[in-house]
């Protein structure tokens, strides 16, 4: 199957990637990636060094800096397309920064996503789904929920410092993840090693690794003793990341690339995550900005599969069995009134 070349991890290398005709609002992205990189630079500095020590009590504000990682992770997704700005080395600029106060090096995050793109409901790209024999055994769940509640994140985090580590250790990293096949034969690995062991490649990573290391050592000891808040607020994020990587795909039909869910959030608050609920038509239109999923949503046959914490939820219910999903489909819907306005 043919793929958008917006979704090609070898493309965006300073260059734009293609646009399908749609101009991205790149006026509005710089402010909403300025906004991003004030609160972050809030959250790691300006909190600990100013406020705290005026007032314990100003670690509540936390709170609301934790619920804007959907918000931080849009901002970082439109870079990763190359859709963020139309000059690819401005869009590749913002998105290393961005991603380095989001904790991990950004050639990681935007390898990681366009595999997803290309292999969505593979055998390398489902993870709640299990082999019928392992999908009940406490292995099967214990390494489902550490993924689910935080892991994915951390993992992610645990990438900047791997990647200081020696290329021969680094290229052994990315046999071991990356190695699999699916049963076509196709594999993440090659494009991982082009993405991530190239000399070009190599230097992004050690620099963006060095950064995230060093940011987030440095906001540890700004923190001092009230390291603790820095780690909850760090396990917020790693939660809101990792419960909603997965939920619009968990359970759904198998082998099928394009597939995803729509969820329903009301248009103000989808708007806040830059319309992110809008998943099937982002999947079937990647290189299209966030500013026109809405639109292309109205004109087409697409449902809500439901609101999207109700959906997010269906996660819960744990590992699932490949012999309940093989072969499914989804009967087709008609929108209702309960879609939002």
């Amino acid at each position: 199957m043919s793929h958008d070349k917006g979704t090609r991890p070898d493309l965006a290398e300073g260059t734009a990637a293609p646009r399908g005709g749609a101009v991205p609002p790149w006026r509005l992205n710089l402010v909403l990636a300025a906004a991003m990189a004030a609160v972050n630079l809030v959250q790691l500095a300006a909190l600990p060094l100013w406020l705290l020590p005026l007032d314990m009590r100003w670690g509540l504000v936390l709170v609301p800096i934790v619920l804007t990682t959907p918000l931080l992770w849009s901002v970082l997704h439109e870079a990763i397309h190359g859709i963020l700005h139309p000059l690819g080395a401005v869009n590749d600029g913002i998105g290393r920064g961005l991603a380095a106060l989001f904790g991990s090096p950004f050639r990681i995050l935007r390898l990681g996503h366009l595999m997803h793109h290309r292999f969505n409901r593979t055998e390398l790209d489902r993870t709640e789904v299990y082999a019928d024999p392992d999908a009940a055994t406490p292995r099967a769940r214990l390494t489902y929920y550490a993924r689910l509640l935080a892991g994915l994140y951390l993992a992610e985090f645990a990438a900047s410092a791997a990647a200081l580590l020696p290329r021969r250790w680094v290229a052994r990293f990315v046999a071991f993840t990356f190695g699999a096949e699916d049963g076509d034969g196709r594999s993440m690995r090659r494009a991982a090693e082009r993405h991530l062991l190239e000399p070009h490649a190599m230097r992004d990573l050690r620099l963006d690794g060095l950064a995230v290391v060093l940011i987030f050592a440095l906001a540890f000891w700004f923190y001092g003793a009230a390291w603790w808040m820095l780690a909850l607020a760090l396990l917020g994020r790693a939660f809101l990341i990792s419960f909603l990587d997965n939920a619009y795909h968990y359970g759904t039909p198998l082998d099928d690339v394009l597939f995803s869910y729509n969820l329903a959030l009301p248009r103000p608050v989808a708007a806040a995550m830059l319309n992110f609920n809008f998943h099937a038509v982002h999947h079937r239109h990647p290189a299209l900005p966030w500013t026109q999923l809405p639109r292309v949503f109205d004109e087409s046959d697409d449902v809500h599969e439901g609101p999207m914490i109700a959906v997010a939820l269906r996660q819960l219910r744990g590992p699932l069995p490949l012999s309940g999903l093989t072969g499914r489909t989804l009967p087709g819907r008609l929108k209702t009134a309960t879609t939002p306005t």
